[in-house]
């Protein structure tokens, strides 16, 4: 195997795979890289045998083969100057030789054979994408998920599909995120209702880049979800159980709602949140006429109180929150403005964009008790 490749082609595509290495294998191969030359130029692959990265790039290749780096390899091509760099492998030996300008290092690997290969995509019907839609939707639900293992449903993220729609759903328990948009190709007739962890999704997010062309597609199967792009592909698997009725929790009614600026909100609440920043510490939210005043207090550091311009319907009321939980809110909702309704100072509140053609997205947050 013998192939040049320029430093920043390879260097970021090993960024792209390198997190799906197993960092503490039972199987030590898991924590390499394969590298195998094909008509493009070269693929990388990694997977810890729950998430799989492959990554496509251009190379010169004179002598063709495949070879599984240790992980370290992105270290080291990262510390290469910019330029051409050049590898030859040994397989009688599972060594490899990587030169450039007057440099040189030897580093040992695995045989190619021994690597597991990566799941294939299905045949059954998939759909298609815009990667900035996928990117949206992964970002207004991924941050909901649960981190605790006890319930592993909470760590994943329902993907709904319906007829033209894909809808993405996460909680944690004290919080709803829902996230909603068009597909541009389903295969054909298609629904689904699966599990993908969050892990996985944050990956696909990442490995699509801030391209705000080009298209993924989605395809499902063998407890499996495949993600690919032009030439990237992730593949994870599935968590099996059931996801909570998550539509009986989103309110249909309120008690009291406002409109107001979605960034003025959310600056506010991150101000009075450096008070309000440690566990158990709430932010009071005051709500009546055309006026929020957000508010924090702790003893040793001392007290803020902001006022927020709004429109308002309904009763007066006074709610208390985990001021993460509204700003991570706040955060996901594209517009200038935004609606907030409430069901009591106890019970749950939905925050969305004002304007639905911003995106489709529904936040629904527990309160914590007022002391």
């Amino acid at each position: 195997m013998k192939f040049k490749v320029a430093q920043e082609d390879i260097a970021n595509g090993l960024q792209l795979v390198q997190k799906a290495a197993a960092t503490r294998p039972t199987i030590p191969i898991l924590s390499g890289i394969l590298v195998e030359t094909t008509a493009e130029g070269l693929t990388l692959t990694a997977t810890d045998q729950e998430i799989g990265v492959r990554v496509t790039l251009p190379a010169m290749v004179a002598a063709d083969g495949a070879f599984v780096f240790p992980s370290r390899i992105g270290e080291i091509v990262r510390k290469i100057p910019f330029g051409e760099i050049a590898f030859e492998v040994e397989e009688a030996n599972n060594t490899a030789t990587i030169s450039w300008e007057r440099s040189r290092f030897v580093i040992h690997g695995f045989p190619a054979g021994e690597f597991p290969p990566l799941r294939q995509p299905p045949l059954t019907p998939g759909f298609t994408l815009v990667k900035s839609d996928l990117r949206r939707l992964i970002r207004q639900t991924g941050f909901a998920v649960a981190h605790d293992d006890s319930r592993p449903v909470f760590t994943g993220v329902l993907l709904a599909v319906t007829e033209e729609q894909l809808r993405m759903v996460a909680t944690d328990g004290f919080r709803l995120a829902v996230a909603q948009g068009a597909l541009s190709s389903p295969d054909g007739e298609l629904t689904a209702d699966v599990i993908i962890p969050g892990r996985a999704l944050g990956e696909v997010s990442r490995i699509l880049g801030e391209e705000t062309d080009g298209v993924v597609r989605v395809s499902l199967g063998d407890n499996h979800a495949f993600f690919e792009a032009a030439r990237e592909r992730v593949v994870c698997r599935l968590i099996e159980g059931q996801f909570p009725p998550y539509k009986q929790v989103v309110p249909q009614q309120f008690v009291t709602k406002l409109t107001c600026a979605t960034q003025g909100f959310l600056y506010a609440c991150e101000r009075a949140s450096l008070i309000a920043h440690e566990v158990g510490q709430a932010l009071k939210l005051q709500i009546g006429g055309t006026t929020m005043v957000i508010s924090a207090s702790k003893p040793e550091l001392g007290n803020v109180r902001e006022e927020v311009p709004i429109e308002s319907q309904g009763d007066s009321l006074e709610i208390a929150f985990n001021p993460r939980y509204l700003i991570d809110g706040l955060r996901n909702i594209n517009g200038e403005k935004m609606s907030y309704e409430f069901t009591g100072p106890l019970s749950p509140s939905c925050m969305r964009p004002e304007n639905p053609e911003e995106g489709i997205f529904t936040y629904v947050v527990l309160p914590m008790r007022l002391t």
